[in-house]
């Protein structure tokens, strides 16, 4: 299916942020969200917009086996292009109002495929996408490798459009309620997890150039938050002398989250609004518990970019929190290409 977008020329000097759309709720909150968050009315667009929307081949639809299947695909490729027709026309529609620099594209394939295409395609500094909400192994298939920074939006917890996603957020339970809270400054939260990791600080200094600008005004009350694992948790409890080496690794362990506290200390002395936090216990957890006690609205996490397969089995953090964390999860992933 041909490309399909608008005529406006990108404007020099800006980003480019990929929304990739398709008909589900979910997946239009995430554009909601960010046109609220990015592209506010009144207010200078750092971005230009790509919403690019993945068209499967009909073949993939229907599959090519069985007694007459071949006649049946004429059919099922017009409602594709169909369903392709109808997400763009309501991306325009969201967009129109508010969005002085957007394209639109329909682009046949794997929507995994599509959009990490575009992403290369446009340089793209951000892609967001909506979250379905599924299980570690299918996730891990379904979640495009793109080499940018990932928003994920989940219309579960946040309380921002609510009313309009109420069926969407019903679905997926009503913990939304319990995060209807703000800073003490009266400012919405933002969370940002780090450790002692080159990905991790990459994180913290992505969200300072892009929400806490110098000079610009700083909408969020940032913490910056770090976990302390238990001794016992990285050297065991058995075998012969252990307990003897818990006094030494807790030292270390105490020492390593001081400097991770210190450097954060350092690279944020522009935000004007900002607290710092080390909690004890599996990273996984008591980020996702930070996330809980401050009604945050942003989960900010760094990528160690882990295979498909060690992500399921082990576990990553940054996965962890974008299905369990109550607000939207913000994976940024240190680019292996320049823009």
């Amino acid at each position: 299916m041909a490309e399909e977008a608008s005529s406006a020329p990108a404007a020099a000097g800006k980003m480019t942020m990929v929304a990739g759309v398709d008909e589900s709720d979910h997946s239009f909150y995430a554009l909601q969200w960010a046109l609220q968050h990015f592209f506010p009315p009144g207010q200078t667009q750092q971005y230009r917009l790509v919403v690019v929307t993945a068209k499967p081949s009909a073949a993939s639809a229907v599959g090519l086996a069985g007694p007459g299947a071949a006649d049946v695909l004429p059919f099922v490729e017009a409602d594709l292009k169909r369903t392709a027709l109808r997400v763009i026309d309501k991306a325009k529609e969201l967009c129109t109002p508010q969005v002085t620099d957007a394209e639109f594209e329909a682009m046949e394939g794997d929507a995994r495929s599509v959009l990490c295409d575009a992403v290369e395609r446009h340089n793209a500094e951000m892609l967001v996408v909506g979250s379905h909400g599924y299980g570690a192994i299918k996730r891990s298939f379904r979640y495009p490798p793109c080499l940018c920074s990932v928003l994920l939006c989940s219309a579960l917890f946040c309380s921002v459009l609510k009313d309009t996603l109420h069926r969407s957020i019903v679905q997926r339970g009503m913990a939304a309620e319990a995060a209807a809270g703000g800073g003490s400054s009266g400012k919405p939260v933002m969370v940002v997890g780090i450790d002692d990791s080159d990905h991790s600080y990459y994180a913290l200094e992505w969200t300072l150039q892009h929400f806490f600008a110098p000079g610009q005004p700083q909408q969020y009350h940032l913490v910056v938050f770090t976990a302390k694992p238990p001794a016992s948790s990285v050297i065991g409890i058995a075998g012969v002398g252990s307990a003897d080496l818990l006094p030494t690794v807790e030292g270390d362990l105490k020492r390593t989250v001081a400097r991770v506290i210190d450097k954060a200390k350092q690279l944020c002395t522009q935000v004007s609004d900002v607290s710092y936090e080390a909690m004890e216990g599996d990273a996984r957890s008591v980020i996702c518990e930070a996330v809980d006690r401050h009604h945050a609205e942003i989960l900010v996490v760094g990528c160690h970019g882990y295979s498909a397969w060690k992500r399921a089995v082990l576990g990553s953090v940054s996965d962890y929190c974008t299905h369990h964390a109550h607000c939207t999860v913000m994976i940024v992933k240190r680019p292996k290409h320049k823009h």
